[in-house]
């Protein structure tokens, strides 16, 4: 998939590979480092081998690991994992990370439209799920844009410091099915 960013930068979408690995770990060094939108703290930071176990466990139909490219730099991924247990198998844990020089840009709204385009045409996935944090206003108007609402908050669920929390939403999406699907019933 390719895309256009605000500015004229072309991206391209696709299903990360191994090939990817060094660029997710770059990516996620970047993320953890500026501290942040991840509950992981900088001694929590994958390694590229880490990375590799990450890409090879994406390789499910009921899994998608997305990566934006702009040129050949990882600017951006989105992830989505159907839950384990049958009861809950119809509901994926949605994620999605962007680069610090690319934030503002269209490549999260270009992420979070692949992913939601991927899963509702999936066939078994009914719903996404995501976790955000409350002060982060720029992450839930892109979520609420793409029909995410909020289902829950859980206070103080991260903590930064010894008295600085932030509270963490939990929004939800349920999927548009093709018409003539017995789930639309």
């Amino acid at each position: 998939l390719s895309a256009t960013l605000k500015d004229g930068t072309p991206i391209v979408i696709r299903r990360a590979g191994v090939r990817d690995a060094e660029g997710l770990t770059r990516l996620d060094q970047e993320l953890v480092t500026e501290g942040l939108w991840t509950v992981r703290d900088p001694s929590e930071r994958a390694s590229s081998v880490e990375e590799l176990k990450r890409i090879a466990s994406y390789d499910a139909p009921d899994r998608l690991l997305i990566v934006a490219l702009a040129g050949p730099l990882v600017v951006g991924e989105a992830t989505l994992k159907a839950h384990k247990v049958a009861r809950c198998a119809h509901v994926a844990l949605f994620s999605i990370t962007v680069a610090i020089d690319f934030r503002g840009r269209g490549v999260g709204r270009a992420l979070v439209g692949a992913a939601c385009a991927w899963a509702d045409a999936h066939p078994t996935i009914e719903k996404m799920e995501l976790f955000v944090f409350a002060n982060n206003e720029r992450a839930i108007s892109l979520y609420t844009a793409f029909g995410f609402a909020m289902e829950g908050r859980r206070d103080r669920y991260v903590r930064f410091g010894p008295t600085t929390y932030v509270d963490d939403l939990v929004m939800g999406r349920w999927c548009s099915k093709r018409e003539g699907n017995p789930r639309n019933a």
